[in-house]
């Protein structure tokens, strides 16, 4: 798309934009839009923040506004992925013109936090209906890896059995007790990333409380997709044991 054919104005039902708008245009978009579409706004901009703290963005430079339908207000430069200054929802976004410049106010009740922006130069605003993903979950998690022993013990080893998924102890939650082929209880913790020492020292504690519990044998498998070499050491010399899984082959 040409620069020529980008100038103007542009409307449909999800998406509403202006080049280099008027305030007062820019003003009518934003209280028309603001409940029902995530809102960006570009342009020549100085913000503050005052509420638990104190913050000031006094330069005037480009900046990007999102404001969304739900309260989220984030001011972004061109760095970091989070923005600089922020309100979380619920806000109230309140757009007023001062003196010929827009100014925004996202307005949080308690604790009371108030982002202020003053925009002396609108290059751009938009209004986009986005959608909302209702059963969003990320795969590949530690509870995950859970399921999939619990459906499939043999990633960790044949004839492996479970008894129970986060068993409670006083020391904390076991995320697998088995029972091995030779009947000797198994711990069983799963973490999906390299597992470090502290990962060692919990499977260890778990390991000692149902050993003194039960007096009996019971071992530690330590389930991730790479453990550290520090990690290693101290797991070899308690006596545990080590399985390398990758979240990403139970999906």
């Amino acid at each position: 798309m040409s620069i020529t054919s980008f100038m103007g104005k542009e409307t449909t039902p999800d998406l509403e934009y202006l080049v280099d708008p008027m305030p007062t245009e820019a003003l009518r978009l934003i209280n028309l839009r603001k409940s029902t579409h995530v809102m960006l706004i570009y342009g020549d901009m100085t913000a503050s923040y005052e509420g638990r703290a104190k913050s000031q963005l006094e330069e005037l430079m480009p900046r990007l506004v999102v404001s969304k339908p739900d309260g989220t207000f984030m001011i972004h430069e061109a760095s970091k992925e989070r923005p600089r200054l922020w309100n979380p929802p619920p806000s109230t976004l309140y757009a007023s013109i001062n003196l010929g410049v827009l100014t925004l106010r996202s307005v949080r009740a308690s604790p009371r936090e108030v982002v202020i922006v003053e925009i002396p130069v609108i290059r751009f605003i938009g209004a986009v209906r986005l959608g909302v993903t209702l059963n969003y979950r990320v795969f590949g998690t530690e509870e995950d890896m859970v399921n999939a022993i619990v459906n499939n013990p043999s990633i960790v080893e044949e004839g492996l059995q479970v008894i129970a998924r986060e068993y409670h102890t006083i020391v904390g939650d076991i995320d697998i007790l088995g029972k091995d082929s030779k009947g000797n209880l198994v711990v069983i913790e799963c973490k999906r990333s390299q597992a470090g020492p502290e990962a060692v020292n919990q499977l260890k504690r778990y390991v000692e409380h149902l050993s003194q519990k039960e007096d009996r044998n019971v071992r530690g498998i330590l389930v991730a997709p790479s453990i550290s070499s520090a990690a290693y050491h101290y797991l070899r010399s308690y006596g545990l044991e080590f399985r390398r899984v990758e979240p990403k082959g139970m999906l």
